[in-house]
């Protein structure tokens, strides 16, 4: 049975407690939880009363965090970076907290003027100083690097293997995301599953199409019509293994609730 749960992002207009609420009615039992400064829904500066109230509020639905989705990115110059991996150590100590077995790292968007090499030692350098901390501090949870384009430059699993090749898999994943290289960064689908197959611990589950009134650009789709077949992509996934989370994140403009929705009756189809 594929295991589903919805990412918090979707309901950014909605508390954590009102999330929780809505997705259990619908009959979900897991979470992916956004951390963020701007605090929705939990801020990278939490106290420790604050993940107390979340656990609480977690046990009273019977619920599961599967992943807690930062945004601190490695790649930057070590002035930035040091930061970066501050915020990174402390959104593991929450996930570790709230029982997370991933917590969501990215990397920085390609920059012409510092290049692609310089870029891919940078992150190595602090990818191995960031598990480095992970383990001196006693942390479980790893970080999992989201595919994604735009303002990073993780748009292809090509990419992700070169910057990964050589770390072991039990300290760093891959959050695989094939909506996000819809537009840049497009393989099949079985190539991009097979290049990262050993790393891929959660999947992102959105879906777009090609918008017929602006060439060359994409709008968002439900999940059953879009330029992914989601149906292909879990097999192939199952095939090599992956028995994680698929975790929605919906950008159609309209309610979270029927978003939510279509996607349990989706993927409970399967």
């Amino acid at each position: 049975m594929v295991k589903i749960c919805v990412y918090s992002l979707i309901f950014k207009q909605y508390t954590l407690k009102e999330i929780v609420e809505k997705l259990s009615e619908i009959g979900y039992d897991a979470i992916e939880i956004r951390i963020a400064d701007d605090g929705i829904h939990i801020s990278t500066r939490y106290t420790e009363e604050d993940i107390k109230n979340i656990k609480s509020l977690l046990y009273d639905y019977g619920f599961k965090v599967t992943d807690l989705a930062g945004y601190a990115k490695l790649g930057y110059e070590w002035e930035r970076a040091k930061s970066e991996m501050d915020i990174m150590l402390r959104t593991g100590k929450a996930a570790d907290k709230l029982g997370s077995k991933y917590f969501r790292i990215k990397v920085r968007g390609y920059d012409a003027n510092i290049g692609y090499e310089k870029i891919r030692k940078l992150f190595r350098e602090q990818l191995k100083q960031v598990i480095s901390m992970l383990k001196k501090n006693g942390i479980e949870a790893i970080p999992v690097i989201e595919q994604h384009g735009g303002g990073d430059m993780a748009h292809t699993t090509a990419i992700l293997i070169d910057l990964l090749r050589g770390f072991d898999p039990e300290n760093i994943g891959v959050m695989f995301d094939p909506g996000n290289a819809v537009k840049v960064g497009w393989l099949p689908l079985d190539l991009q599953i097979d290049i990262v197959k050993d790393y891929i611990k959660h999947v992102h589950v959105k879906n777009y199409e090609w918008d017929t009134e602006r060439p060359g650009k994409v709008k968002p789709s439900s999940l059953d019509k879009g330029i992914i077949d989601w149906v292909e992509a879990v097999k192939i996934l199952s095939k090599f293994g992956f028995d994680g989370y698929y975790s929605l994140e919906d950008f159609r403009n309209i309610s979270p609730e029927v978003k939510a929705k279509e996607a349990f009756d989706f993927f409970n189809k399967i």
